[in-house]
Parts: C-alpha cells; sequence; structure tokens
C-alpha cells in the first residue's frame, strides 16, 4: 500500500507540470506567460500551507540569518520549465533539474570537504546519471526533437532552475529552524517568491502586452496545483516513516520517471517524446546513478559547523524547492527547528534523515 502510495506522490510532481504546461498552452505567448502560471501555483500552494502554519504550536522566531529569506528569490527560474516542456516534452526537464540539484550538491560536499575526489561510489554515481541524462537527450532527438539555440536556452534555463530548487531547500532548511516548522519556511519562501515576481510580472503586462489567460473551465488544474503541494507535503510526512527514506525517495523517483514516460508518450502536453530502449535505460542509469550518489539513503547537503549553523538539505528530486516535512520540532526527520545537526553519513542513515524539493 505504502509503495503504491509513494509512486503515486511522485507520479503526481509529473501531472503537476504537466497541467502548467497545458494551462500556459492558452497564451500566445508561452515564455512570457509562463511566469504568471508558475506564481499562481506558488500562491495557491502557499496559501494552503498557512493554515497549518497559524495552528502549529511550535515557537517562531525572528530569522537569525538574512540570506535564509532569499529562498523565494532562488526559485523565481523555475517558471522556464513551463515552456521547456512544452518543447521538449516533461521528462527531460525533471532529469535536467535533477541533474543541476545533484551538480549542486556535489559542488557544496567537495567545497566542504564532505566528498574528496577519491569518493568513487558518489562521483561514479554522479558520472551514471550524466549518462543517463545523455541518453534521455539522444532519446529525444530520436523522436524528432531538435535541439536548436531556443530548445538549447530552454535546457540552460531548466538548469539553471534546478540549481535554484537546490539553493531554496537549504535557505528553507534554515528557515524552519527559526521560525519552528517547515510549513512557516515554505508559505513564507512563497511570499518572497511572489514579491519578487511582481516587478517582472507588471514589465510583461505592461512592456509587452502580454496578459493572464485565465478560462473558467481551467479552475481544476489551478487547484490541481495547489492541492498537489499539500498531498504531497502531507505524503513526505508519512512515508519515510513506514518505508524508510532511501526506498521512499527511489520509489517516488521512479513514480516520477515513469509516469513521465507516459505522458510524453501520449503527448499529453503537446510533445510526443516515444518510449524507446534508448529511453528505458535513461531511467535505469539515473536510478541507479543516484542510488549511488545518495550512498546509504537520500542524496543531502549536510554538515556540521562549531556554530551550528548548518541542516541537512535533501535536494534529489522528491520535489523541487520543498525541504522535508518530516517530524516537525522533533529529532528525527524534518528540517524544523528541534533539527539535530549531523555529518553526511549519519544523516543519510537510518533512522529517517532529511528530503527534499523544485524546481521543478
Amino acid at each position: 500500500v505504502y509503495i503504491g502510495w509513494a509512486l503515486v506522490v511522485g507520479a503526481s510532481v509529473t501531472f503537476q507540470l504537466c497541467s502548467t504546461v497545458v494551462l500556459n498552452g492558452r497564451s500566445t505567448s508561452p515564455t512570457f506567460h509562463a511566469l504568471y502560471v508558475s506564481n499562481v501555483g506558488v500562491l495557491l500552494g502557499g496559501l494552503l500551507l498557512v493554515p497549518h502554519s497559524a495552528v502549529s504550536r511550535e515557537e517562531c522566531k525572528r530569522p537569525a540569518k538574512w540570506w535564509s529569506l532569499l529562498g523565494g528569490l532562488c526559485s523565481l527560474p523555475s517558471f522556464i520549465g513551463v515552456p521547456a516542456g512544452a518543447a521538449m516534452g516533461i521528462q527531460l526537464v525533471l532529469l535536467v533539474q535533477l541533474f543541476a540539484m545533484l551538480s549542486t550538491a556535489l559542488v557544496f560536499d567537495l567545497r566542504r570537504g564532505d566528498v574528496r575526489m577519491s569518493d568513487r561510489k558518489r562521483l561514479g554515481g554522479f558520472a551514471v546519471v550524466i549518462a543517463g541524462v545523455v541518453a534521455d537527450n539522444l532519446a529525444a532527438t530520436g523522436s524528432g526533437i531538435e535541439f536548436t539555440w531556443q530548445t538549447v536556452a530552454l535546457l540552460a534555463g531548466t538548469f539553471g532552475s534546478g540549481v535554484g530548487y537546490a539553493l531554496q531547500a537549504k535557505c528553507n532548511g534554515r528557515l524552519a529552524r527559526d521560525l519552528g516548522t517547515t510549513t512557516r519556511a515554505i508559505a513564507l519562501s512563497a511570499a518572497v517568491n511572489i514579491l519578487a515576481s511582481l516587478p517582472l510580472d507588471a514589465v510583461i503586462w505592461q512592456e509587452f502586452n502580454i496578459h493572464l489567460v485565465f478560462e473558467l473551465s481551467d479552475w481544476p488544474l489551478w487547484l490541481f496545483g495547489g492541492v498537489q503541494s499539500a498531498f504531497y507535503i502531507g505524503s513526505l510526512a508519512v512515508l519515510p516513516k513506514k518505508l524508510g527514506y532511501t526506498i521512499s525517495y527511489l520509489t517516488l523517483l521512479l513514480g516520477k520517471l515513469v509516469s513521465s514516460s507516459i505522458v510524453d508518450a501520449v503527448g499529453l502536453t503537446g510533445k510526443a517524446v516515444q518510449f524507446d530502449w534508448m529511453r528505458g535505460s535513461a531511467i535505469l542509469l539515473v536510478l541507479v546513478g543516484t542510488a549511488l550518489f545518495s550512498g546509504a539513503g537520500v542524496p543531502c547537503i549536510a554538515h556540521t559547523t562549531p556554530d551550528d549553523e548548518h541542516v541537512a538539505q535533501s535536494i534529489a528530486s522528491f520535489h523541487p524547492s520543498f525541504c522535508a516535512p518530516g517530524q516537525e520540532g522533533s529529532a528525527v526527520g524534518g528540517c524544523g527547528a528541534g533539527d539535530p545537526v549531523a555529518p553526511l553519513q549519519d544523516r543519510l542513515a537510518p533512522p529517517p534523515t532529511t528530503r527534499a524539493l523544485q524546481a521543478t
């Protein structure tokens, strides 16, 4: 039952991206209009977290680090994934974001000395993920997708959004320690994202004369984006405790990859990408590489410092931009105020540690 639940949660990430691609397709200027769609999704997701944030009894303190408030800024490039998904298919977007998040994690770990160049397992896993992303690109090419300068630019922007998701997870993790709960951190991060987007929205509206296209018949798709976020966060508060973090992580990732392959094969977003042996090999390589990269559990950005400034951040793709809900304020799971700060290997081993995020 829990395995099936985890697969559904992973697939929900795929269908959330699909819904945004479909909604964005209503506009004749989809590239810029994607920012509107992204803003509405962030707004709805944040609003649905407000009730839980308000009733929580966890202590809420003033953020100790100013940079923890910048998580919303880090996720601004996430809207690029919407036109990229329409142009190249959903799975390629998800894999490029995963590659970007793992790359960011590796840079953090190398910089702090958590990983050395002699660490063959993690570096080998990273290389296998790269091979999987390359294989998926080749599969996309075989399905008629042309890599012009526009599509290359979209891929570069998608990679940037993945880096932003990893940085946002780090900011949200620190912010959750000060605000007491993960839901408060995510809700505040959503507010920052919306406020930072307003000047861009104004330019697109006034200078480019591109307006938000909203059709009343599309309300289920708009609502799905916000509900999916709440469903995702609630599920991740339960699944790791029932399945363990390693199985939960890989099952969710499998759900994302399988569902995105099906979506692309039927052309649900308007771009059909055939599922063949090359794409199947890409899925297998990414799963194996990510498992190797994560070691005994979920890939994290973790570190211990004398002043206890860092918390474990999972960045490998449960849902881009979310840090682990876990058990807020407790000694296991989550990135709330009660989280212990432990070395990477300790945080990855059972009992539960943390997980992550976009994004998307």
